[in-house]
């Protein structure tokens, strides 16, 4: 399946405007490993597979309003499988689950209050679920989840802090008029809707009748404070097992508000719209409007999160006396990865599709074309649109309990102590990846990399490596001078791999299933020198 991407035509003054878009990036942002807390949270993997769902938890803990981008990515490319607006009043909390429903959709379910934007009960969804959409739903069974902050009203008085306020009851106030804030207006100061990242509109309502006025109300906003708290679950009704932990929280990530349209996008030439924020920055028109420039920020995420090993432990021991067995799946999560891509030239290639499309590195586009005779404009040309670090080359350092690693065939001499005799590389292709160590999978995961063990060995730790595949890596995103997307590798290190994941670990008794029961461990990383 192939879509057509529409040029970016702006005016010329937008065009102008935006020549000089650079690089910048926000130098205080950090991983928030003590406080566990901040203004974007990634969740390293969701999975709906056999039987599983997903949680997640959603804690504002600061007595500002906050308005959220909550989005499932799925796992082969990260392209936006399901995103919607949620708006917590101070202190709330916001919950539900992703799972399969009737007819084998997927669906997510709330029985939470809190407003979100648009309504619930999209396509065949109940009135308390979001149906994912067809459009990227092929291989989004698995992925991982991104929460960011998208900004606070300047004060609790504003309008759209106040209908979204809780009642005695756990209400709130009008959620109607919250989702007001959510339309796309063309930057229309006396419409409801976006008019920048930091000014929205919602009608006005007759403080005395409760009547909707014609005229709007103004909300003006700042950036989020790092007070996020997002966990997650990881649920399977046929096994019983049940394991869950915090989410990766990056504190001041955003440094502008990020305000977006929950109505239209960027193949409908709307650059304030449904594709933003993201994890390279709020919409790519601040920087003309007079919020501020906000793009830029994967640069800086790239280096707080990158890694160059991963170490966790693994099992596949099976107890017989016990009938139990003690299985483990590594998640390896390169989340971003959709920002070093082309999207225009990657879903006209057939990116939509679930499967990775014939997508040229950058500086192979000349070579392959001279090759084939193709010229641009044939429909045999081949556009570049792909400079991610994925696939990644990973080495696997295997040992077991007595530091036994993969052992040299019986007879051959080895001076102690001496390297890994055969180290096998391996390529993960995908931005989410599982591992599967033990005899059976714990995640259930539609594909997955098995890696040898010590012989004999039931249990031990692993040493994970990476680097990129290749060295010509960069971050793409909209340039309205090209009229699409650029990429550029200005500053972008090949050996800066933004990496998250886990451990999940399944004890499983099969005469007893009730027993049965699970746990998460967070990787230990060996940080890439140039990081932070």
């Amino acid at each position: 399946m192939k879509t057509n991407f529409k040029p970016l035509g702006l005016v010329a003054a937008v065009a102008a405007a935006s020549a000089g878009y650079a690089g910048v990036v926000n130098a205080q942002a950090t991983v928030a490993a003590e406080t566990e807390l901040g203004d974007l949270a990634i969740v390293p993997y969701y999975t709906v597979m056999d039987g599983y769902s997903t949680g997640v938890n959603i804690i504002n803990s600061s007595a500002d309003t906050q308005v959220l981008k909550f989005r499932f990515r799925r796992a082969v490319d990260s392209m936006d499988a399901l995103d919607f607006n949620v708006v917590l009043s101070p202190y709330d909390m916001y919950t539900g689950f992703i799972g399969k429903g009737a007819g084998d959709k997927i669906f997510w379910t709330s029985n939470d209050n809190s407003c979100v934007a648009p309504a619930y009960g999209n396509l065949t969804a109940a009135d308390n679920q979001f149906e994912l959409p067809i459009i990227y739903s092929i291989g989004a069974e698995t992925g991982y989840i991104e929460v960011i902050s998208m900004g606070s009203p300047l004060t609790e008085t504003f309008p759209i802090a106040v209908a979204a306020k809780h009642d005695s009851d756990g209400v709130p106030a009008d959620c109607a008029r919250v989702r007001d804030n959510f339309f796309a207006n063309a930057g229309d100061p006396t419409s409801k809707g976006v008019v920048t990242s930091a000014f929205t509109n919602q009608q006005g309502v007759d403080a005395d009748t409760g009547a909707v006025l014609s005229t709007v109300v103004n909300n003006f906003y700042r950036p989020s404070s790092d007070s996020l708290k997002v966990s997650y679950f990881i649920k399977s009704d046929e096994t019983g097992v049940e394991f869950g932990d915090n989410a990766v929280h990056i504190a001041q990530f955003m440094d502008t508000p990020a305000m977006t349209n929950q109505q239209t996008g960027i193949f409908s030439e709307d650059f304030q719209g449904f594709d933003y924020p993201d994890l390279n920055g709020g919409s790519p028109l601040d920087a003309i409007t007079g919020v501020g420039f906000s793009r830029g920020k994967f640069r800086d995420l790239r280096q707080i999160l990158a890694s160059t090993g991963l170490i966790n432990d693994w099992s596949e021991n099976t107890v017989e006396a016990l009938g139990a067995t003690v299985d483990t799946d590594w998640v390896v999560t390169f989340p971003g990865q959709y920002t070093m891509l082309n999207l225009g030239a990657y879903l006209q290639l057939g990116g939509i599709s679930g499967e990775a499309p014939d997508c040229l590195r950058t500086d192979d586009t000349d070579d392959a074309n001279d090759d084939s005779g193709a010229a641009p404009g044939d429909s045999d040309y081949l556009l570049p649109c792909d400079t991610r670090d994925i696939p990644v080359s990973a080495k696997f350092f295997v040992y077991d309990r007595e530091e036994q690693f993969i052992t040299p065939e019986e007879g051959d001499l080895v001076v102690s102590p001496s390297p890994p005799v055969d180290i096998v590389e391996y390529a993960l292709k995908d931005e989410v990846n599982v591992i599967q160590w033990g005899t059976s999978p714990v995640l259930n995961a539609p594909r997955n990399v098995s890696v040898p063990k010590p012989e004999g060995a039931k249990f031990g730790w692993a040493l994970l490596t990476m680097e990129s595949a290749d060295t010509d890596v960069g971050i793409c995103d909209l340039d309205f001078a090209a009229e699409g997307f650029v990429c550029d590798g200005d500053g972008v290190e090949a050996d800066q791999i933004p990496v998250v994941g886990f451990a999940a670990w399944q004890r499983a008794f099969a005469a007893n299933p009730g027993s049965n029961y699970g746990r998460i461990v967070e990787h230990s990383r060996n940080q890439a020198s140039s990081s932070r």
